[in-house]
């Protein structure tokens, strides 16, 4: 087990190092959408920290109902923030019309996975509670698209929720569910879900982790699921992963539309496109799937 943890902390110090570098030149050359309020920085926990704000983007001249995106951001768990999804969060909600939550959590391996879903559920219990949104369409992209996964889940299933000893105090519903490019199942030992377990021990207070939390189709079986919408591209290394997600909603009787984008000769549809350039003709193609999907 310690080699294990060595391989994926050296595995996760370069994923960060990578993304990091990467994410830099492509933030400092976004151009961030017009006719979009934003609300940024709002904090849903009780402690003053990045981890525990979120924005609310709303396009120009439409008020916050009860209704709204949820957006989670990727980053293999270990990285990133609401800012790497900024721009696509304001582009789908001038689209949509409907307001775009986007929400910061904390980073593995300081927290573990259940750590992260209440940070989650928090935001969820206060936009219910002090902005009175209490229908969400979660949107998530690669390790983001799991834990969108897992907070549809536990939303719809109190034994889920004993079993990760979370506690969600509204009645928020979600209505659908859209992953871009999504992660849904991992190797207990090897990164990043290795790190949804606490390397050295378990925080006091945290239930040990049911065996379903490793691969998304069991506990989608156990709670069933909302209307989906799976977006992937011929570049994303993750592109059969998604096939194989479609297949299962399928055979489940789970309403799911699919999307996978193209590349062209000058860009490539590679892993999250839709987030790292949601001005491209295919990245509309996916956020108009979305908005379909949560209309329903």
């Amino acid at each position: 087990m310690i080699i294990e943890r060595l391989i994926a902390d050296k595995a996760r110090k370069e994923f960060i190092k990578g993304a990091t570098r990467t994410d830099k030149m492509r933030l400092e050359m976004e151009q961030l959408p017009r006719d979009c309020d934003t609300e940024c920085d709002i904090l849903y926990a009780d402690t003053d920290i990045p981890e525990n704000k979120l924005d609310i983007y709303t396009r120009r001249g439409i008020e916050v109902g009860d209704e709204a995106f949820f957006l989670v951001h990727g980053g293999a768990f270990v990285y990133g923030s609401k800012e790497l999804d900024k721009c696509f969060g304001m582009t789908l909600a001038v689209f949509s019309g409907m307001p775009v939550v986007n929400v910061n959590y904390h980073h593995m391996p300081e927290k573990t996975l259940i750590g992260v879903a209440n940070d989650l559920c928090t935001a969820i219990d206060f936009l219910a509670r002090d902005r009175g949104i209490r229908k969400v369409h979660l949107v998530g992209d690669s390790a983001g698209g799991y834990l969108v996964v897992l907070l549809a889940c536990l939303l719809r299933s109190e034994s889920v929720r004993k079993d990760m000893n979370i506690t969600i105090e509204s009645d928020t519903e979600a209505l659908s569910l859209a992953s871009i490019c999504g992660i849904y199942e991992g190797e207990r030992n090897s990164f990043p879900s290795i790190y949804f377990e606490r390397p050295f021990g378990k925080e006091e207070g945290e239930a040990e982790l049911p065996s379903y939390i490793y691969d998304t189709k069991e506990i989608i079986r156990r709670t069933g699921f909302p209307r989906t919408c799976l977006i992937t591209g011929d570049k994303d290394f993750l592109h059969d992963v998604n096939v194989k997600m479609r297949d299962f909603l399928e055979g489940e009787g789970i309403p799911v539309k699919f999307f996978d984008a193209i590349s062209s000769e000058t860009k490539l549809a590679t892993h999250v496109f839709a987030i790292s350039d949601p001005g491209w003709q295919e990245s509309h193609t996916a956020l108009n799937l979305i908005i379909e999907n949560a209309r329903g």
